[in-house]
């Protein structure tokens, strides 16, 4: 398993808040608003469960501290026609190179997309931008 290192000692967190919990003393993982030098990714599981919902929620709260997630990158594919985007799971059985383990701090926003490492299509998810909640 990998884990993502962050400037500042600020990592990654995820849980599944719903409306009306509190958010407070919460942070939230964000996979909106990609920039173009990324892709897209979708969080797939939070603490070996699996995230349900609509396909276009790209944010999470989750409590301060070490989570175990998984991404699915949407990366597009230079084999099919321009803009279409498919999932890509590359590697081995139980190679999963979305899965990682990251620590959050409560009351930030964690900007989360997946990095294209090289044109066989590997790839890895990073934190692009961490900023307070406002």
């Amino acid at each position: 398993m990998k884990r993502i290192a962050l400037m500042l000692a600020a990592l990654l967190f995820v849980n599944t808040g719903w409306a009306g919990e509190g958010t407070e003393g919460k942070a939230i993982l964000d996979f909106a608003q990609v920039p173009a030098k990324l892709s897209p990714a979708r969080l797939a599981e939070l603490d070996g469960r699996n995230v349900t919902g609509p396909a276009s929620r790209t944010s999470f709260w989750v409590e301060p501290g070490v989570h175990e997630i998984v991404v699915t990158a949407m990366i597009d594919d230079p084999g099919r026609l321009p803009g279409t985007i498919v999932n890509r799971h590359v590697g081995g059985p139980g190679d999963d190179p979305g899965k990682t383990t990251i620590e959050v701090e409560a009351g930030k926003r964690y900007r989360i997309a997946a990095q294209a490492l090289d044109d066989r299509g590997k790839w890895e998810p990073v934190i692009w931008k961490v900023e307070d909640i406002e």
